[in-house]
Parts: C-alpha cells; structure tokens; sequence
C-alpha cells in the first residue's frame, strides 16, 4: 500500500500543527502557522473532533495530510484538509479524501459538507472527483461602524446560548456549519445583541476588526430585521471596523450587507455536498 491512514487522536498537538502550518504555507488567505495551542483553538472553533479525523502517511513514513472532521447528528463535514507540499499529486489527498467518506458512510451517515475557495482550482478538482457538488456561494464582507439606526431602541444584549435557540428560517446544513446555532456556542468571547426579535453575534469588539459570526431569529424572506439589528450594532460602535468571513451565503450581501455600505471580499467560497 502506497499510504497508509492515521487517527488523528493517535498524534500529538505539536505533530498535528507542524503538519498543518506545512501544509497551509503561501495559501490562499495568507500562510497559517500554529502550535498545538493555536491548533486546539482552531479544532474547537470548528467543531472538528479527533476520534473521526485521519491523517495520511506515506510509505516513507512522513505525515502527509489531514482531514479535520465535524460531526453534527448524521452529518460530517470536512472542517479543515490539506496536504505538505511534497506529497501533492502523489494520490495521498485522494486517498485520505475516500477514507473519509468511506468511514462517514460505515458509521450511517447521510452527507458529507465542505466549503472550499472558489479561487482554489486543485482542491475543487478533487472535490468533484469525489462527487462533492456546490449548492451555494459564500461571501465575506467589511464595513465600519456608525451612522444611524432606524430603530429608535437601542439593542439589548442577551447571552450567546439564548441567541443560539431562537428560531431561524435557515440552519445548517443549509447554511455554513460556522454561522449556525451549532458554531455560536463554541465562540470565545462572543455578544450577543437582540432588537426586535432579531439577534446578531458579534465577536469581542476589540481588537479590531471585530467578526460578525451569525444572525438568528428573523422569519421567513424577512431580512429587513437582521438588517436593521445589525445597523443597530454598528451605531453602537461608531468607526469600529467589522468582517464577515467568508461564509455567509450569496443572499446576505444584497439584503444586508450592501445597504449597510459593506464591501465584498476578493476571495470567496463555495458550499459543498456530497451525499452518501
């Protein structure tokens, strides 16, 4: 056998993030270095969990990649791959990629869910090679703080938890994984702000810039209130510079974001299924 597969929890912290910051040098996004506290920060915030995540090693006996996996009910998603560079277009991605889906598909999961740069061409290749279809874009966003509401009422704030039960007319899988109800809980130092029913989470507000993680409570086709639920916050912090990653669904930009004077990303995602 040309690789052979490794359980995530078999490996140390520090093995895991040596691989990981090889594997992410001159990405996309700018190069990611962590250490085993960094990368453990990164596993919570993704929800990824260690006891169904893999890395692959090669028949030299060097790691060469790792599938991070989140599993929410009888969904798993991809939360993190990559490979070293001197083990790209060798098969070990391939490999490891149908592993996963192999052992997603034995413990009766339904579907597999990725989100993946529209920019990232190999990556896509291997996604559509293993059936995985786009069935949304996602976008990022910055603006800045300040103006005025048209709301009179200024927005209450209320705890994360309570934020993350109100009702919602789209939830993952529909949505991104990292901006449901699911995500919010597992976001250090979050707010929460509620105006009329309508909730936004935001991150710390400082350093900037400060992240927008998710809205919830609007009701169906109604973006008119989380539209003016985040306008509310923004007044709250005048001149405060915000970002939504890019995992906001195409939609948000013209309902909510634009209006609010919010410019796009140069980079942007797709959201990915493939069902089992």
């Amino acid at each position: 056998m040309k690789f052979e597969i490794v359980p995530a929890h078999e490996l140390s912290l520090a093995e895991q993030a040596r691989v990981f910051t090889e594997a992410f040098a001159g990405y996309l996004i700018g190069s990611i270095e962590l250490d085993a506290t960094g990368l453990g920060r990164f596993l919570c915030g993704q929800g990824a969990d260690l006891c169904y995540s893999r890395f692959v090693r090669s028949k030299s006996g060097e790691l060469a990649g790792f599938g991070y996996i989140n599993r929410t009910g009888n969904i798993s998603r991809l939360a993190g791959m990559g490979t070293v560079p001197t083990a790209r277009r060798t098969g070990a991605a391939a490999f490891l990629l149908s592993h996963l889906l192999d052992e997603a598909k034995a413990r009766g999961d339904e579907t597999m869910m990725l989100e993946c740069f529209e920019q990232n061409a190999p990556a896509l290749v291997l996604y559509h090679q293993h059936k995985f279809r786009e069935v949304g874009r996602l976008f990022g966003w910055r603006g800045r703080g300040g103006g005025k509401s048209e709301q009179s009422d200024q927005p209450e704030k209320l705890s994360v938890l309570t934020a993350s039960q109100m009702r919602s007319p789209l939830d993952y899988p529909e949505l991104p994984w990292q901006i449901s109800r699911f995500a919010m809980v597992k976001i250090p130092n979050a707010r929460a702000f509620s105006l009329s029913g309508q909730c936004v989470v935001i991150g710390a507000p400082a350093p900037e810039p400060v992240r927008i993680h998710g809205f919830f409570g609007h009701g169906d086709n109604d973006w008119i209130a989380p539209r003016n639920a985040l306008r509310a916050v923004l007044t709250k912090f005048p001149g405060t510079e915000f970002f939504a990653p890019q995992i906001f669904p195409e939609q948000f930009g013209p309902e909510i974001f634009e209006p609010l004077g919010f410019k796009r990303e140069a980079l942007n995602q797709f959201l990915m299924r493939r069902d089992l």
